[in-house]
C-alpha cells in the first residue's frame, strides 16, 4: 500500500487531501504541529484513521527515514499575511527552511520516493500580470509571498537540478469547510451569518480573487502526486475559474444566509495585500483535472457546514 506523509494535516487543505488520500485507499502519516480540536482532522474523526505524527519540520530526517513513505503532500506553512508582516523571521523558517530540511531529507533517503508535492501560492507571482502562468516572473515583494516565491524556487530546484519527483502547486484563494483559522474571511463571514451577527471584515473588499473550494484542491494534489517523476520540477497553477472580489463574495454569502443588514467595510486594505489575482491553470487542466464545485455552491456547502 502507497505511504502517504501529509505535513500541515491540520489546515484546512491539510484535512481535504488526507479524507481524500484515505478514499484512494493510501495509508496516511499525518503530521500536525499543534493538536487542534477544532480543525476537521480531528472534529471528523479522520485522525483515527491516519498514524498521528506530532513533529516540526527540523524533524524531516527522522520523518522520511522512519515513516519511509512512496509520496509527500508539503502542505505546512504559516499562512496568514498579517502575521508574516509582524513577524517575517518566524515565517522564513517556517516556509522556506521548513521546505529545504524536508527535500533533503527526501533526496538522501534510502528509498527513492514516487511523488512530491510542495505547495506554493498564487501569492508567489506578487504583481505579475494577470492572468499568471506558470511562465509569469515570481515578483514578490511582502514577506509572505517572498516565502512562498522561496518555497517555490527551493522545490523546483530540487525537482530539476537533482532530478527529485517533486512539483509545486500554485493554488488560487482557498475556502470550504473545517477552516479552524477564524482570520481567513470565508470562515469568519459564514461563523458571523450562521450566529445572526455583522460579520468583521479587515479590507476594502475591493480586492478580487481566483477562490478554489477545498475540495476541488485537494483533488488536483492527488493528481500531481500521481504525475510528479514525469514533471520533475514543474510548477502548476490550480485555480477555482471564477473571480470575484471579496465583497461579491460576502454579498453572496449573506443572500444565501438570509441576511439582510448592510455590510460594513474598511476604508483600507492591510499591508502586503495584492489588489488582484487570477490564474491561467490550462497546464493543469491539460492533464485531465477541472474544478467541480463553483463559487455560489461552494459557499453554500460552508455555510452548511458552519456550526
Amino acid at each position: 500500500m502507497a505511504r502517504v506523509i501529509i505535513t500541515g494535516a491540520a489546515g484546512l487543505l491539510g484535512a481535504a487531501c488526507v479524507a481524500d488520500q484515505l478514499e484512494r485507499g493510501r495509508e496516511v502519516v499525518a503530521v500536525v504541529r499543534d493538536r487542534d480540536p477544532t480543525s476537521l482532522l480531528y472534529a471528523s474523526g479522520l485522525i483515527a484513521r491516519c498514524i498521528e505524527v506530532r513533529a516540526e519540520l527540523a524533524d524531516a530526517e527522522r520523518l522520511v527515514a522512519e515513516y519511509a513513505p512512496s509520496h509527500i503532500l508539503h502542505l505546512a506553512a504559516q499562512t496568514q499575511v498579517t502575521v508574516a508582516n509582524r513577524a517575517p523571521l518566524s515565517t522564513f523558517e517556517s516556509n522556506v527552511r521548513g521546505t529545504w530540511l524536508l527535500l533533503e531529507a527526501c533526496r538522501t533517503a534510502a528509498s527513492p520516493l514516487e511523488g512530491i508535492v510542495v505547495a506554493s501560492s498564487d501569492k508567489a507571482y506578487g504583481a505579475a500580470p494577470l492572468p499568471y502562468s506558470e511562465e509569469s516572473p515570481l515578483l514578490a515583494r511582502a514577506p509572505y509571498d517572498v516565502s512562498k516565491a522561496c518555497t517555490d524556487l527551493v522545490a523546483r530546484s530540487y525537482g530539476l537540478h537533482f532530478g527529485l519527483p517533486v512539483v509545486v502547486s500554485r493554488c488560487g484563494n482557498l475556502y470550504g469547510p473545517g477552516d479552524a483559522n477564524r482570520d481567513r474571511l470565508v470562515v469568519e463571514l459564514c461563523a458571523a451569518l450562521k450566529a445572526g451577527r455583522s460579520p468583521i471584515f479587515r479590507s476594502s473588499g475591493r480586492m478580487t480573487r481566483e477562490w478554489l473550494f477545498v475540495d476541488d484542491a485537494a483533488s488536483a494534489m492527488a493528481l500531481l502526486l500521481d504525475v510528479a517523476r514525469q514533471h520533475a520540477g514543474a510548477a502548476f497553477n490550480v485555480g477555482g475559474g471564477e473571480v470575484a472580489s471579496v465583497r461579491e463574495v460576502a454579498e453572496l454569502a449573506a443572500r444565501l444566509a438570509g441576511h439582510t443588514a448592510p455590510l460594513s467595510w474598511r476604508d483600507d486594505d492591510p499591508d502586503g495585500e495584492l489588489t488582484h489575482q487570477s490564474l491561467d491553470s490550462s497546464r493543469l487542466a491539460a492533464l485531465g483535472w477541472s474544478p467541480s464545485v463553483n463559487l455560489e455552491e461552494g459557499l453554500r456547502r460552508t455555510l452548511g457546514a458552519t456550526p
